[in-house]
């Protein structure tokens, strides 16, 4: 990882990542204080949280093609 000149975007890509972990769990714990209170509320707390977890999968995705560094990037 030393040479990767991806390190920067790495550092901050693992950070974010941890956060919005943090985020999603926080959220489905919202959703489920709504139960049986507000339906609405609590079927936006899962789509909010359902959201951060797509956005978690392509930053996953990401990290990944930057752990490898340069010569290995996918033409997506």
């Amino acid at each position: 990882m030393r040479n990767n000149p991806y390190k920067s975007e790495l550092k901050a890509a693992r950070s974010q990542r941890n956060r919005l972990k943090t985020i999603s769990a926080r959220l489905k714990e919202m959703s489920c204080e709504w139960d049986g209170v507000s339906g609405w509320l609590e079927t936006e707390s899962e789509r909010l949280a359902d959201s951060v977890d797509e956005h978690l999968k392509a930053l996953e995705e990401q990290i990944q093609d930057w752990e490898q560094g340069p010569d290995s990037q996918r033409d997506d």
